[in-house]
């Protein structure tokens, strides 16, 4: 674990805040908090499943995934995280049920669960926005759950890809075409349940269909409406 050092960006930038406009008490409450920026390498695991954990963090740059891990060395991928989501927001100190690991190089701000606990209890305006935050990662799981359960392989591959165009465009990582993407095959199967090869053969199928493309890092829409409907993406849901 390393701390953060250079220009250290303003707690309040980030995408996590974007839509609140916090008042001075808020803003004490969560200075209170005692948000410590840190920076983490690629493929570093931050929590592991079943330690003891009191960390919350916030997603400031980077991509990272919580996962749950399987005894013969399998994992799920449970949902991968991007600058603005919140990560271990729960109640006191208690034994992860995933794991925490970055893909790239990670920036968070870091924290104690207590403390924000505390905070948010003496405060509505920031009670609202982290409660907020959870309902949002609530509301993806949910959607991660019918992808593995009743989508098919090909509608859940586009609805990921579509899901992470509109989440990087709220972190501010897209451009006009799409988004640079460091997903391995693996990293898709494993969030998608499916294996390296069949994710494969999925994302030549979208690209014969003219919905998007996938090569050498960077997801490209070629038809985002087509695809929007193909399958069945309602954006709603990760506001």
């Amino acid at each position: 674990m390393a701390c953060y050092s250079g220009s250290k960006p303003a707690i309040l930038d980030n995408p996590l805040f974007r839509n609140f406009s916090l008042d001075d008490s808020a803003k004490d409450s969560l200075k209170d908090i005692g948000f410590v920026l840190r920076k983490y390498p690629a493929h570093k695991m931050i929590t592991e499943q079943g330690q003891e954990e009191s960390r919350l963090f916030i997603v400031q740059s980077g991509w990272g995934c919580t996962h749950k891990d399987l005894p013969d060395g399998e994992r799920q991928i449970i949902d991968f995280t991007l600058a603005g989501d919140v990560v271990g927001f729960r109640s006191g100190n208690t034994d992860a049920q995933s794991s925490f690991t970055a893909i790239t190089e990670l920036t968070v701000y870091e924290a104690r669960v207590k403390a924000a606990m505390s905070a948010i209890a003496k405060n509505d305006e920031l009670a609202e926005l982290f409660f907020t935050a959870v309902s949002r990662q609530n509301a993806i799981l949910t959607e991660h759950l019918a992808n593995i359960g009743r989508r098919s392989a090909l509608v859940r591959t586009g609805h990921l890809l579509q899901e992470l165009r509109v989440r990087t465009e709220r972190a501010g990582m897209t451009d006009k075409d799409g988004y640079d993407c460091p997903l391995t095959q693996y990293d898709l199967a494993d969030a998608l349940g499916l294996t390296a090869i069949h994710v494969n053969r999925m994302l030549r199928e979208l690209r014969e269909f003219g919905f998007l493309s996938f090569r050498k890092g960077k997801v490209e829409f070629l038809d985002p409406v087509g695809l929007i409907d193909f399958a069945q993406f309602e954006r709603s849901y990760t506001r």
